[in-house]
């Protein structure tokens, strides 16, 4: 029985020139493949880690840049959680008590309908001030929304009937307060509704 490398070898010298060229050929093209696509496969991954490096860098500068505004917005959310700790008062005594605040009086408080949305229990009243120019408007506007207390002004209505800087202002507030956890406030609130 012959050797493997001595059969190789015989087969080899009965190739001619042509054919031992296309075999040159073909085993230099697949030490090429053999060799080259690992380094190919390295390169793409590399190329790959590098734009997932420079994207990463560019969030971290873009953070850093940003990093007083975001600091902002955590102090605003922080602020609001704790306004909402807070429950309003009723809207009447709040808005008049507001109002006397910034030397105005109150002709009419109407309360509105109370709702529940989501885990929110929304209340609203409607208000109106004779004879008040724009100061005194702005004044008790800036007051209700700067309290301590999550209230927004949810609309105005300015009416102007006489010359001069006086006006009949209409407005509405809402304020929103947590429902209380199951069991606990929440209970006695629904047995009150009931009754």
């Amino acid at each position: 029985m012959a050797n493997p490398l001595d059969r190789m070898r015989d087969s080899w010298d009965g190739l001619n020139d042509r054919e031992r060229t296309m075999i040159g050929l073909l085993g230099v093209i697949l030490a090429v493949f053999v060799l080259g696509f690992p380094l190919f496969w390295i390169a793409t991954e590399n190329a790959e880690i590098a734009d997932e490096n420079e994207a990463l860098r560019q969030v971290i500068q873009d953070l850093g840049e940003n990093a007083a505004t975001l600091k902002q917005i955590a102090e605003r959310k922080r602020m609001a959680a704790a306004r909402y700790k807070n429950k309003t008062p009723a809207l009447g005594s709040f808005l008049e008590k507001q109002a006397t605040n910034h030397g105005l009086t109150i002709r009419e408080v109407t309360d509105q309908p109370e709702k529940t949305v989501g885990r929110y229990h929304r209340r609203n009243t409607r208000a109106s001030i004779n004879d008040v120019d724009l100061t005194g408007i702005m004044n008790l506007m800036a007051g209700i929304v700067t309290s301590q207390y999550p209230v927004a002004i949810e609309h105005i209505q300015l009416e102007h009937f006489q010359p001069g800087d006086k006006y009949r202002f209409k407005f509405g507030v809402l304020t929103f307060d947590k429902k209380a956890a199951s069991g606990t406030k929440s209970g006695g609130g629904e047995a009150k509704d009931e009754g």
